[in-house]
């Protein structure tokens, strides 16, 4: 047995999105079918789209839908029930690897990614990659919690190794470094600077929680951040800098707006690389050494279904607007618009793709 379904997927690195009728295999064991209502844009996306595959490629890893069928060995969902698909698995990953999602084209040939894919109107994804949502939770903007929440949140709270009344400075201001300003703040940051090229965007910020913003095309960010907060050690900079465009400039620009440490007394800053590099960087690791300061990168802020749990509630308890962050709305079939807009600069907040 099978289901057909449309699905978006590119055949070559760099060729144009498709949009055509696929088959799905109906859910193996561990496996359930989610008919896809909301699915978030993600720049990643346009990054793996300019990358080499072994054959075509699905796309999409943050989604909102409902269950429509699964497999025998299911436990964590049932048909019927509202769920967020996410691309981190769950601790259940650490005994069974979670499969693949696949689809077959109508030439025969199949397309896949490595553990979700979203950008269809039916999925067939392992069980791991599933949170169950209760009532309080229907939304489609929870479809953010899959991936754009956790990137920005968990970065702050896993990688930077936040606590209450540390100093925060977050670059690049999508959904994903929205979502870090908002965490800091819902977290209880002495103070979040919010840095990025475009004031409408620095304004936007201050919706959830920046108070402090820096236009770095107009001054020099790390001067800014130097001038308007302090660490933890009492030096100028912050004690967490989370870099969500990931050029060698902003790199080292986090690097320098970290708080210096005092030996034996406090470590300097803690910069988390969210965005995708897009090459090779040069650091005095000098820097690093007798300053005190930590660089470490975070794939998915490094959270668990529990972080995204806590996300969901503070989203159902009003901490965390994320229906705001959402400044743009896409149909199923403009999802390649909603990219080109996403890659210009164009989106304000965050965009998403309704699905009827």
């Amino acid at each position: 047995m099978s289901t057909t379904t449309r699905a978006w997927f590119q055949r070559e690195q760099d060729g144009p999105l498709e949009l055509a009728e696929v088959t799905l295999a109906d859910p193996g064991p561990h496996a359930v079918r989610v008919r896809i209502q909301a699915t978030g844009v993600c720049q990643s996306q346009a990054y793996w789209m300019g990358q080499p595959r072994p054959m075509p490629l699905l796309f999409g890893h943050e989604g909102y839908g409902v269950v429509e069928a699964v497999g025998d060995e299911v436990s964590r969902t049932a048909v019927g029930d509202t769920v967020m698909v996410t691309w981190l698995p769950s601790p259940e990953s650490a005994t069974r690897a979670p499969g693949r999602t696949e689809a077959t084209l109508a030439d025969g040939s199949t397309a896949f990614w490595t553990n979700v894919s979203t950008w269809q109107e039916q999925t067939v994804v392992d069980e791991q990659y599933v949170v169950t949502l209760d009532e309080g939770l229907r939304d489609p903007a929870i479809a953010l919690v899959g991936c754009a929440v956790p990137t920005g949140a968990g970065a702050l709270i896993n990688a930077a190794r936040f606590t209450e009344g540390d100093t925060v400075a977050v670059i690049g201001l999508g959904g994903v470094g929205l979502s870090a300003v908002a965490a800091a703040s819902i977290l209880g940051a002495g103070s979040v600077i919010a840095i990025d090229l475009t004031d409408e965007k620095l304004a936007f910020s201050k919706q959830f929680g920046a108070t402090h913003t820096v236009n770095s095309g107009q001054e020099d960010p790390v001067a800014a951040v130097k001038a308007l907060a302090s660490g933890r050690s009492g030096n100028p900079g912050v004690d967490a800098v989370i870099d969500c465009v990931g050029l060698p400039s902003t790199i080292a620009q986090s690097v320098a707006m970290a708080a210096d440490g005092k030996v034996s007394l406090h470590r300097g800053g803690t910069v988390a690389v969210v965005g995708v590099p897009k090459s090779g960087i040069e650091l005095d690791p000098i820097e690093l050494l007798t300053k005190e300061k930590a660089l470490v990168g975070t794939l998915g802020g490094g959270a668990g279904h529990d972080q995204l749990r806590l996300f969901c509630d503070w989203t159902r308890d009003g901490r965390l607007d994320l229906p705001a962050m959402i400044t743009d709305t896409y149909s199923f079939e403009q999802v390649p618009e909603a990219m080109e807009a996403l890659k210009a600069g164009k989106i304000l907040g965050r965009s998403i793709v309704t699905i009827d």
